[in-house]
C-alpha cells in the first residue's frame, strides 16, 4: 500500500544554496511512475501529451506542479506514486538498439577505473547512452564525459 502523506525524494537537483527538502516537478523532468502491482513508466513530462498505461491515462498536465513522492490517479482511479527515477531506473528503461551495459556491471567499470566526482572521462562509442548516463552521474557535478559514437543512427537514439 503506498503512504498517505507525499514522500521525500532523496536524489533531487542540486540548487543553488543545497538541496531542498521537498521540489516540484517540471516540465521537461523525466519521472518514474510506479503502479501498486509494481509496474514502472519512465516518461519526460511535456504539457498537452498523455502517458497511456494498462491502468489508465495519465495526463502530463496533471503531473507537472506536484511534489515528488505524490500520489497520482489514473482517469479510471488507479493510483501510481510520482518518483524522481534513479540512475538505475533510467538505465533500465532507456530505448536501446544496441547491447547496454547494466548497473552490476557499470558498477564494477566506475570501481575498476576510479571513476569520480570532478573526473574526465573519454568513452568511445555511445550505443543507446546507458553506460554514458552512468558514467555523468558519477562525475558530476564538475566533471566531463566526451563520448565518441561513429553511426549517426546512434548518436541521434543516445
Amino acid at each position: 500500500m503506498f503512504p498517505k502523506a507525499p514522500i521525500r525524494c532523496i536524489r533531487q537537483k542540486q540548487e543553488e544554496g543545497g538541496y531542498p527538502l521537498t521540489r516540484q516537478v517540471e516540465a521537461g523532468d523525466v519521472v518514474l511512475l510506479f503502479s501498486q502491482d509494481r509496474k514502472q513508466f519512465v516518461t519526460r513530462l511535456q504539457p498537452g501529451l498523455e502517458l497511456q498505461t494498462h491502468r489508465g491515462v495519465l495526463r502530463h498536465d496533471d503531473l507537472i506542479g506536484l511534489p515528488w513522492g505524490s500520489q497520482v490517479l489514473s482517469h479510471t482511479g488507479y493510483p501510481f506514486l510520482l518518483l524522481e527515477p534513479s540512475t538505475d531506473d533510467l538505465v533500465r528503461h532507456i530505448r536501446r538498439s544496441t547491447q547496454i551495459i547494466y548497473p552490476k556491471d557499470a558498477s564494477y567499470i566506475l570501481l575498476k577505473m576510479a571513476i569520480r566526482p570532478g573526473r574526465r572521462v573519454i568513452e568511445a562509442g555511445t550505443g543507446s547512452g546507458g553506460l554514458t548516463l552512468t558514467l555523468a552521474q558519477a562525475v558530476m557535478p564538475t566533471g566531463r564525459v566526451y563520448s565518441y559514437e561513429v553511426r549517426p543512427e546512434m548518436q541521434q537514439l543516445a
